[in-house]
């Protein structure tokens, strides 16, 4: 490529390109560039414009590419994610209906099973001096009466001995306790009787169970022994519950099973193992508190 410093032909300065002109500085004039088609200056000016067009048709188009590209590969991972919730979802039901089909199998094997251990066949039961089988239909079971356990004295009369023993021999499994004594000191105490004096029973309690709606109570005197204060006489109760009678029968079943109910501050002594100083505290926190229906019973 050839240099050339254009002249003014004016004043001789240089000339300086401008847009499409020659201006010279010096002189002011300007002057218009007739180019020749195979100049190559004049070819570079002319497809400046054309360049530009063309990259920015290039950079459209690439950008084009692109979003198509980003928008086919979200269809493809959309597609994909659709395709494996589709699989889990088959694997699931398919699990179900397998272990339906496994749990309601092995029902059935084991109805098949305990029919022929009870010498039943599909037609019926199978009899060892009958080795065909008969069309006698399996009994149905007949459900079990529930039992009574609205109790009453008369109930418990033959028991009433029983009862007693049980609960005497309860009271005397805790042999001795301690007091305060009046100088801060400890006094011990040993527990030598304990005599039945009353029973109750106690029915329709509030808030419980059938099986724990009735009780009876056993209620004894408790005599406690110190060398040196001598006897003490407290009062003391044990409990069944639970006593019921089963349909077509006149017994009442126990479970012979003593209970002690928990103490308040009213007890005599320290632990809760001890005994009540009042007849009437041991009532009312064994009895009356419970809030049912109360009925004294006779010893027979």
């Amino acid at each position: 490529m050839k240099l050339v410093d254009l002249k003014c032909p004016n004043c001789s300065s240089s000339l300086v390109k401008e847009g499409g002109q020659l201006v010279c500085h010096s002189c002011g004039s300007v002057f218009s560039v007739d180019y020749d088609e195979s100049d190559v200056e004049y070819e570079k000016i002319k497809t400046e414009p054309e360049r530009d067009q063309r990259r920015l048709q290039h950079e459209k188009e690439l950008l084009e590419k692109k979003f198509e590209l980003e928008q086919r590969a979200a269809i493809e991972s959309e597609n994909r994610q659709q395709k494996r919730t589709i699989i889990r979802r088959l694997i699931i039901t398919l699990i179900i209906v397998f272990a339906s089909v496994s749990w309601i199998s092995l029902c059935v094997i084991v109805t098949m099973y305990s029919r022929t251990q009870n010498g039943y066949s599909s037609y019926g039961r199978v009899d060892d001096d009958d080795p065909e089988p008969t069309n006698t239909p399996r009994p149905t079971a007949t459900p079990t009466p529930s039992p009574n356990y609205n109790i009453t004295p008369a109930d418990v009369e033959d028991l009433m001995p029983e009862l007693i023993e049980v609960g005497q021999k309860a009271q005397m499994d805790i042999t001795s306790c301690a007091v305060e004594s009046g100088f801060g000191g400890v006094d011990f105490y040993t527990k030598t009787d304990a005599v039945f004096v009353d029973a109750y029973i106690v029915t329709d309690i509030p808030e419980t169970r059938p099986s724990q709606s009735n009780r009876i109570v056993l209620i004894y005197e408790v005599t406690w022994n110190n060398e040196d204060e001598g006897d003490h006489t407290c009062y003391d109760a044990i409990y069944f519950e639970g006593l019921k009678i089963f349909p077509n029968d006149t017994k009442v079943v126990c479970d012979y099973d003593p209970q002690t109910i928990f103490r308040s501050d009213a007890a005599w002594g320290w632990s809760m193992a001890y005994s009540f100083e009042e007849y009437s505290q041991c009532y009312r926190e064994n009895v009356s508190a419970l809030g049912g229906k109360v009925t004294p019973v006779e010893e027979k």
